[in-house]
């Protein structure tokens, strides 16, 4: 495969990995989506009537890149079928309850005694041990329950959830990092092993910033967008915009507060009222230039056109026939012998197993 000018495309950095996709929803499939966007083989089983974000925009963000197979996991057949799988498998991903599993004999040990190189990566909300391990959850459930949702809001409002599916997402990097450090130990080992990834535990370490202010019985509290001690918010420019600013060292500060003409006791306010009178493109301009970290706070129209992230193919317009108009976000971290690319976005169902199963073992 190659695209103009540019030559063969290289193999993706996991190229040979052969990835079980058995999850639904969003965070679990995103790990094996994004093992998919760096060349990992991946098999996403779906329910004989598809999966639930089939037809959906969403169907990007859990099945790129991969195949897809109908297998019904209810049935002797199917769960056997899946065996067969794993034990050519590298890596299982799920998100079933774990009794479920055990119930219908596809449990860890089970799985292992089939393949005893196989990395099961399970995500469930809180994790595979402690006394809310049954509990069903989703990534917002674990902002909730990991404290983020507690510091997110103003100083005199309620908490507050972000717009976006963030545990999910956080969760499902962190789950990323747990596999490939499971399979680098297989390959100095040769044993795989279970890598139980909660969506409430990689939370911990974003909420871990706010834990220094914490004292016994004195939990920190929302503060906005600030943060204290750091000169930094969201600001409105004289032209109805806005931009963020951070000035996290004293030079930071002190050449903001030079620009803002003032050196108040309230030095926020004191920017905030030179901010707003001043236009946004004139405003970056300056802090540019005085080298004050700053960004316009961008919609994703603003993404979409700006010259950086076109540069640099930082988000990827893609209009689908089925789906409408798509903006993907394109794989991170960039690796320069290897880098990651976007699959086909719309896989369709197969329902031959036999030739499925005869594709996995000759890939």
């Amino acid at each position: 495969m190659e695209e103009p000018g540019k030559g063969a495309i290289p193999p993706g950095a996991l190229a040979g990995l052969k990835v079980i996709d058995m999850a639904s929803l969003y965070a679990a499939p995103l790990a094996a989506t994004i093992m998919a966007d760096f060349g990992a083989d991946v098999l996403k089983i779906e329910p004989p009537e598809g999966d639930l974000f089939r037809d959906s925009k969403m169907w990007p963000l859990v099945a790129r890149g991969k195949r897809c197979l109908a297998l019904d996991l209810r049935s002797e057949e199917g769960i056997d079928r899946l065996k067969v799988l794993a034990a050519q498998a590298d890596v299982l991903v799920e998100n079933y309850p774990a009794a479920v599993l055990e119930r219908r004999g596809i449990g860890w040990e089970v799985l292992s005694a089939v393949n005893p190189r196989l990395v099961m990566l399970s995500v469930s909300c809180f994790g595979g041990t402690g006394p809310y391990r049954g509990r069903p959850g989703s990534g917002t459930i674990g902002e909730g329950f990991g404290g983020l949702t507690f510091l997110t809001g103003t100083e005199d409002g309620p908490p507050m959830l972000p717009s976006v599916a963030l545990g999910d997402a956080v969760g499902a990097m962190s789950a990323v990092i747990g596999t490939l450090s499971a399979l680098y130990w297989r390959d100095r080992s040769g044993r795989g092993q279970q890598v139980d990834a909660s969506l409430y535990e990689p939370i911990l370490q974003i909420v871990a910033h706010a834990a220094q202010r914490w004292e016994p019985g004195r939990s920190p509290e929302r503060c906005g967008s600030r943060l204290p001690g750091v000169l930094r918010n969201v600001y409105r420019t004289s032209d109805e915009r806005y931009v963020a600013i951070s000035a996290s060292t004293a030079r930071h500060a002190a050449d903001l507060l030079a620009l803002a003409g003032g050196q108040g006791d309230d030095q926020d306010a004191c920017v905030a009222a030179w901010i707003a009178t001043v236009p946004q493109a004139a405003l970056m301009e300056q802090l540019v230039a005085r080298r004050i970290p700053v960004t316009p706070v961008n919609s994703l129209d603003d993404m979409l056109a700006d010259p950086h992230m076109r540069a640099r193919g930082s988000l990827i317009h893609v209009a689908d026939e089925a789906l409408g108009d798509l903006a993907l976000a394109a794989p991170a971290p960039r690796l320069s012998e290897t880098p990651g690319r976007i699959g086909d976005v719309n896989p369709p169902l197969g329902t031959d197993a036999d030739a499925a199963l005869e594709r996995w073992a000759g890939s």
